[in-house]
């Protein structure tokens, strides 16, 4: 995949979508290519993780176990925790279908974001909407438990 059409991509996802060219062109430059086929195990619960991913096209399950928490899809993020804290992955994440994803490496990014805030900004953003979701879910049980 050409620079050009990683640029386009990341510009397209919630994550990147308020960021300057020049620091897309950053980010672009230190995402890797990589296809993974349908049925791949990309990452389990409990591994040590130093990157995430940004899924260009094909779908993700994100679970425990046969606990699914999300169903991702194009230009949506995974892994974004253990990019930020280095801690054992919360959960697996397994290929739905035949995958293009844009890998970022933590070390890359931390050099990246050290002159950036917007795109930390993004990630933030994304995770407070995940985690609004996982609450609104919540409450949703303790409803129906009564």
């Amino acid at each position: 995949m050409l620079l050009i059409e990683k640029i386009l991509l990341l510009r397209n996802s919630d994550i990147f979508k308020t960021c300057k060219e020049v620091d897309l062109i950053e980010i672009a430059s230190i995402c890797s290519e990589r296809s993974v086929d349908k049925g791949i195990t990309i990452f389990n619960k409990g591994d040590y993780g130093n990157c995430m991913y940004f899924i260009h096209s094909g779908q993700v399950s994100i679970h425990d176990g046969d606990h699914q928490f999300a169903i991702l899809a194009d230009n949506e993020i995974f892994g974004e925790l253990s990019l930020l804290d280095s801690e054992p992955r919360s959960a697996s994440a397994t290929t739905l279908s035949d995958c293009t994803l844009l890998k970022i490496e933590q070390e890359q990014f931390y050099d990246v974001v050290a002159t950036n805030t917007d795109i930390l900004k993004g990630i933030m953003r994304t995770l407070c909407r995940r985690l609004r979701e996982q609450d609104r879910i919540t409450v949703e049980l303790k409803k129906n438990a009564r």
